[in-house]
């Protein structure tokens, strides 16, 4: 992905079921804590997918992923 500019479309698409309920949780603005609490999973679980998730889509903050989701979610909304 490209730093700053043109969100791939298919780019959460990288993404597990599991990886991808965890990165929308926490666009949300959710804790960890609270991302494990809301699918019955551990808060080691979250940090552990967390990572890959930062890892795949080639993010180093939760703000930087919570851009990509909402831009990548717009961008399947109104193709």
């Amino acid at each position: 992905m490209s730093r700053g500019g043109g969100t791939r479309p298919d780019a959460l698409a990288r993404l597990t079921p599991q990886q991808l309920r965890i990165a929308r949780g926490v666009a949300q603005g959710l804790t960890n804590r609270e991302v494990a609490l809301s699918l019955s999973v551990s808060t080691r679980t979250v940090d552990y997918h967390l990572r890959n998730v930062f890892s795949a889509l080639g993010v180093r903050s939760r703000m930087e992923l919570a851009r990509l989701v909402e831009r990548t979610e717009e961008c399947a909304a109104h193709p």
